[in-house]
C-alpha cells in the first residue's frame, strides 16, 4: 500500500502581533494540490496567523530524497495531517 500523498506548501502569512509577513512550509497530507493549500492555510488559520497567502505547491514524489531537515516534518504531515516549518526572515 502506497503512503498518503503528502505536499509542500509554501505560504506567506502575518503572525499574530507582527506587521511583516513570514515565509512558511507546510507539509501537508492530502489527495490534490488544492487540499493541500487548503489544509496548511486552515492549519495557519487555527494557530492565529493572518494574511495568508500560498505561493507554490508540489508534491513530494520521493520522500528519501528529501533534506534531513525536513524528513521530521514529513513525518508529522504523514501522522498528523500537517507539518509547518516557520521562517523568522521574510
Amino acid at each position: 500500500m502506497d503512503p498518503p500523498a503528502v505536499f509542500v506548501v509554501t505560504l506567506e502569512a502575518v503572525e499574530a502581533g507582527a506587521a511583516a509577513p513570514l515565509t512558511i512550509l507546510a507539509f501537508a497530507r492530502a489527495d490534490t494540490e488544492a487540499e493541500a493549500e487548503a489544509v496548511a492555510t486552515a492549519d495557519l488559520a487555527d494557530e492565529g496567523w493572518t494574511g495568508i497567502r500560498p505561493l507554490r505547491t508540489a508534491e513530494v514524489i520521493d520522500a528519501p530524497a528529501l533534506p534531513e531537515d525536513f524528513r521530521a516534518a514529513y513525518g508529522t504531515a504523514l501522522t498528523w495531517g500537517c507539518a509547518l516549518i516557520i521562517y523568522d526572515e521574510p
